[in-house]
């Protein structure tokens, strides 16, 4: 591994943990555009899932935008419609 390749990876994980939450929106929204809608705005999809959270049961609905988060990182679309459906119904 070269010292850039070393470089990039540890500034991209050193940006994961501080984003936290907002992470979760990101990567959700990220993949409803890949599997289901190629005009979606992330960034205001991710805005509205971080409303969401803030709305009420704040602690409730941030364990449950993880769990989707969760079960998203990694699938497939055919896995996301396949598996994912319980952990992120009603996320907005």
């Amino acid at each position: 591994m070269t010292l850039r390749t070393l470089t990039l990876t540890a500034v991209l994980t050193l940006g994961s943990l501080l984003t936290g939450c907002s992470n979760h929106a990101d990567s959700i929204c990220d993949t409803r555009k890949e599997c289901f809608d190629d005009d979606l705005d992330t960034g205001t999809c991710a805005e509205r899932i971080d409303e969401w959270i803030e709305d009420e049961d704040e602690e409730d609905r941030q364990e449950r935008v993880e769990r989707c988060a969760e079960c998203l990182d990694g699938s497939s679309c055919a896995q996301v419609l396949e598996s994912c459906l319980d952990e992120c119904f009603n996320i907005p």
